[in-house]
């Protein structure tokens, strides 16, 4: 007579708790898209900045120069500060090669084999896309790295801010367009999300900035952006005769930030999840003493 005293395994408990996980929140995951410039003063400063709200983020803009880390177009940033120990970053071309070029990309946020955020651009000169990956279960061929600066993808964020720069560089524009959010719901009523072209002269989102900053902030709470699977892609085209001079004012730069105003803690398990984890626990139990 075969014995019954099979054991459960205890990743399957687990892959099933994280599958009813994503079940329960993926209906409701929503975030609010807002052009309210008040949202800036309300984001945390992790360096105690006014100006630097960034957690983490992606980066496009045009560079020549002649220093080996700035010159580099794509970054992929963990942590606050562009620096080479917290960054994967990429050469696209010099501005010969970008400026006016309109150029696909995607932000993603990967969990499937593996919890990571991905950039891909546009590559003219490799003819093929650029792959930024920071996270497991990274695209073979990417520029990759499960943890930078022992850095892990982080989790303590609730939003996006957006922004799309021409400052100060005469005869430049950032252009943004095709700007498209999915795996999250964005809430009926939010701003549309941001599309158009920036100029030097073109008045910024926040009052006390300068003319040529266009900002926007896709909020939500843990259980939207962190549980959920979700790409932010679009066009960008940045034009500008010299990226010598500086390196930052003609650019597209996508930040994690945290609005203290919303829901930042760690991430709960469902009451079902945690009912089922008993359930297979007692049943572990019974088969073991039978």
């Amino acid at each position: 007579m075969k014995s019954n005293n099979q054991k459960i395994s205890p990743t399957l408990v687990l892959c099933t708790a994280l599958g009813l996980l994503a079940i329960s929140t993926s209906a409701t995951a929503a975030v609010r898209v807002t052009n309210d410039w008040s949202t800036f003063f309300q984001l945390e400063k992790p360096t105690g900045k006014i100006d630097e709200p960034a957690l983490s983020g992606f980066e496009y803009l045009i560079s020549s120069s002649p220093d080996p880390f700035r010159a580099n177009d794509q970054y992929l940033i963990a942590g606050e500060e562009t620096i080479p120990s917290r960054s994967l970053v990429n050469d696209l071309g010099n501005a010969a090669d970008l400026s006016g070029m309109p150029l696909n990309f995607s932000i993603q946020h990967n969990l499937v084999g593996g919890r990571n955020f991905t950039f891909i651009i546009d590559d003219l000169l490799a003819g093929s896309p650029s792959v930024l990956c920071w996270g497991g279960n990274c695209a073979p061929g990417s520029i990759s790295a499960a943890t930078i600066d022992g850095i892990a993808p982080i989790t303590q964020y609730n939003g996006l801010q957006l922004q799309l720069r021409s400052q100060e560089v005469a005869g430049s524009s950032a252009t943004l367009s095709n700007l498209s959010l999915t795996g999250v719901e964005i809430i009926p009523g939010s701003d549309p999300l941001l599309n158009g072209t920036v100029t030097p002269t073109t008045p910024s989102t926040i009052l006390i900035d300068p003319p040529g900053r266009v900002g926007q902030w896709l909020l939500g709470d843990n259980l939207d952006f962190v549980t959920q699977e979700w790409e932010l892609s679009g066009t960008i085209t940045l034009t500008r005769s010299d990226a010598i001079v500086d390196l930052t004012k003609v650019r597209l730069a996508v930040d994690f930030v945290n609005d203290m105003r919303l829901p930042l803690a760690p991430v709960p398990l469902p009451a079902a999840v945690w009912l089922f984890a008993s359930a297979i626990a007692g049943l572990t139990a019974l088969k073991r003493r039978r």
